[in-house]
C-alpha cells in the first residue's frame, strides 16, 4: 500500500505531472501565481480555447449562464473570484480576503478584505458586495452552496472591508467552504434574485458572450486586482463531447483539453499535445437507499459489494494508472492527509461468504443503479466495476441517463434520498468530506441509522471544534473506520483531473479539486 508521499510522487513519475515549484508555495493566491511564473519570460497576447467534455451538472436548471452556478463548466475562476482558495496542495489561502480569523469557539469568522479590487463593471468590491454574495449563497431557496446554507447563520460587514460570519456550528475549517466553485463573489444587488445574471466579476477575463450548452468568450480585464495579469488577450470555452474534444484539437479548433478521456491521452500525445495530470480527482459515490425493502439494507450485502469490486481493475484498465489510488468507502480522498485506506483492496471469498451468511449462498440480483456520463470515460469504468461484482455472485446494472435533466430524475421519487445512483464527489477538505455520511446531508448516506451513524454524527461535531490538528486526525480516522464497517454507501476513486493543451501554453495546470484550477493569470503563449 502506497503512503501519502509515494502516492503523490508517483502520480509525477508515472503520469507527468508537472511539479510544483517551492517557490509556488505561498500564503495567498497573489503569491502562489508570482511563484509559479518565477524565472519565466512571460509575453502576452493570444487567446486560448479550450474544450471540456465535462458540462456544469446545472445546465438543466437554467440556459442564463452569465451566473456562475449555470456557467458552461463549474471552473468559474476564469470570469469570478472568491474570498478564498484552495492550493493545489489542498490548504486554503486568501484570494479576494486578505486575511481571516476565528474566535475560540470557531462559530465567529472574520475576513478582511482585499482593497483596491474591481468589477468588470468598474465598481469597486466591498463589504457590501461580499455580504450581499454570502447572503444569495446561504439563502435556503436562491442559494446555490450548500456549505453556507449548512453553516451560515448571519454574515455582517465589518466596516467597507471586512465581514463578519455567525456560524450555526464550531467549524475550524470553514475558509474551505469559502472557496467553493460556487461561492463567487458579485456585485450586491438589494433584491437578491437578481444577483449574478449579468455576467459581472472580478476574474481576469471579463465575460463577453455565453451559450451556456454550447460555448463561452471572454477577453481580459484590464482592472484586474493583480498587475500586470493575465497575460492572455482572451479565453474561450467550447463543450466538446466524445470525438469532438480530439478532432477538435486536431482541426486546431481547440488549444487544451480540461478532463480529457483518459481513453484518449495516446492521441492527444500523437497530435503534438502535453499531458499533464493531478495527484487526484473526483470520486463516484454509490448512493444507497435503505429507506425502501432493498436488498442493500442488510449490511453484510453492502460489505460484499465494496469486497467484490476491483478498484484496481479500474486504474489499470480504464486510467491505465497501476498504482493509482482506491476509494475508501467515505468522501476522503486519496490525496487528503487524513485518508485511511481500506483495511483490504478485494477479498472475493469473503464477499461470497457474507452473501451466504446474509441468504444469498447462489448470488443476488440489485437494483439497478443510474449514471449519467459526467465524465466521457464513465460506461468503461462501470462495465469493469459490474464484471468484477459478477465475480462474487453479484448482479448489479449500471443504467446510464442523459445528463441533461439527471439531477430532477434521481430526486423526484423517494425523497430526501432520491433512486439509487452515482453521485460525483470532488476533493475537498476532511470536515466537508466527512460530512457528507452525516445528518447534514439527507441524500448521500442513503438512510443510514443506528449507532454507528449516531457515533459518526457526534465525532463530526467533536471535529468541528477541536483546534489541535493530531486530535482531529484521530478523530477523522474513527470516523472512517465507522463508515468502512458499515458501509452505508460504495466509493470507487482513482481518478485524477487532467489538461491536454497545445506546448506554446504554460502554466496549465491541472488541479486536483478540479474547480480551483487552471489559475489563467500563470497561462502564457510562448509563440
Amino acid at each position: 500500500m502506497l503512503d501519502r508521499r509515494d502516492f503523490l510522487t508517483g502520480a509525477a513519475a508515472i503520469l507527468g505531472v508537472g511539479a510544483l515549484p517551492p517557490s509556488a508555495r505561498a500564503d495567498s493566491v497573489e503569491n502562489f501565481v508570482d511563484g509559479l511564473i518565477a524565472g519565466q519570460s512571460p509575453k502576452s497576447g493570444g487567446v486560448l480555447t479550450y474544450g471540456n467534455p465535462v458540462p456544469n451538472w446545472a445546465l438543466g436548471q437554467s440556459d442564463r449562464g452569465a451566473h456562475p452556478y449555470f456557467f458552461m463548466d463549474i471552473q468559474t475562476r476564469g470570469v469570478w473570484n472568491a474570498l478564498t482558495w484552495v492550493d493545489e496542495n489542498l490548504d486554503v489561502v486568501p484570494e479576494l480576503a486578505e486575511s481571516y480569523v476565528s474566535d475560540e469557539t470557531a462559530t465567529v469568522w472574520e475576513y478582511k478584505l482585499r482593497e483596491g479590487v474591481t468589477f468588470h463593471d468598474g465598481r469597486e468590491f466591498t463589504s457590501e458586495d461580499a455580504v450581499a454574495s454570502c447572503r444569495l449563497h446561504a439563502h435556503p431557496e436562491l442559494g446555490g452552496v450548500g456549505f453556507f446554507k449548512q453553516d451560515i447563520a448571519q454574515v455582517e460587514p465589518m466596516g467597507r472591508y471586512g465581514l463578519r460570519f455567525h456560524l450555526t456550528r464550531p467549524n475550524v475549517e470553514f475558509p474551505h467552504a469559502t472557496a467553493e466553485y460556487r461561492a463567487m463573489m458579485l456585485p450586491a444587488r438589494e433584491n437578491l434574485a437578481e444577483m449574478g445574471y449579468d455576467g459581472v466579476g472580478t476574474g481576469p477575463f471579463r465575460l463577453l458572450e455565453i451559450d451556456n450548452k454550447r460555448q463561452f468568450r471572454a477577453e481580459r480585464f484590464e482592472g484586474y486586482w493583480m498587475p500586470g495579469r493575465p497575460y492572455l488577450d482572451g479565453l474561450n470555452g467550447v463543450l466538446a463531447m466524445g470525438q469532438n474534444a480530439i478532432n477538435g484539437y486536431r482541426a486546431g479548433q481547440l488549444d487544451a483539453i480540461l478532463n480529457a478521456d483518459p481513453g484518449q491521452f495516446e492521441q492527444f500525445r500523437e497530435a503534438g499535445a502535453e499531458v499533464r495530470t493531478a495527484p487526484s480527482g473526483d470520486q463516484f459515490w454509490l448512493v444507497l437507499p435503505k429507506n425502501m425493502n432493498l436488498p442493500w439494507n442488510d449490511v453484510r450485502v453492502r460489505r460484499a459489494m465494496s469486497l467484490a469490486i476491483d478498484r484496481p481493475a479500474v486504474n489499470r484498465i480504464v486510467y491505465a494508472d497501476p498504482d493509482g489510488w482506491t476509494g475508501n468507502d467515505t468522501h476522503m480522498n486519496g490525496v487528503n492527509r487524513e485518508f485511511l485506506p481500506r483495511p483490504v483492496e478485494r477479498d472475493v471469498a469473503e464477499a461470497r461468504r457474507l452473501l451466504a451468511e446474509a441468504g444469498h449462498p447462489d448470488g443476488i440480483e440489485l437494483p439497478a443503479i443510474y449514471y449519467c456520463p459526467g465524465y466521457p470515460e464513465e460506461p468503461r469504468l462501470w462495465a469493469v466495476v459490474a464484471e468484477s461484482l459478477k465475480e462474487a455472485g453479484i448482479a448489479l446494472d449500471f443504467a446510464e441517463r442523459p445528463c441533461d435533466g439527471f439531477n430532477p430524475f434521481v430526486s423526484a421519487v423517494n425523497q430526501p434520498i432520491g433512486r439509487p445512483r452515482r453521485n460525483l464527489v470532488g476533493a475537498r477538505n476532511p470536515a466537508i468530506n466527512l460530512s457528507r455520511l452525516s445528518n447534514l446531508n439527507p441524500a448521500e448516506p442513503g438512510g443510514w441509522a443506528g449507532a454507528g451513524f449516531e457515533r459518526y454524527n457526534a465525532l463530526l461535531a467533536q471535529a468541528a471544534a477541536e483546534t489541535d490538528a493530531e486530535k482531529r486526525l484521530q478523530i477523522y480516522h474513527e470516523m472512517q473506520r465507522i463508515a468502512q464497517e458499515e458501509v452505508p454507501g460504495v466509493m470507487i476513486g482513482g481518478r485524477r483531473t487532467n489538461v491536454v493543451h497545445r506546448p506554446a501554453f504554460r502554466n496549465l495546470r491541472p488541479h486536483t479539486q478540479l474547480w480551483q484550477g487552471p489559475r489563467y493569470e500563470t497561462v502564457w503563449l510562448d509563440a
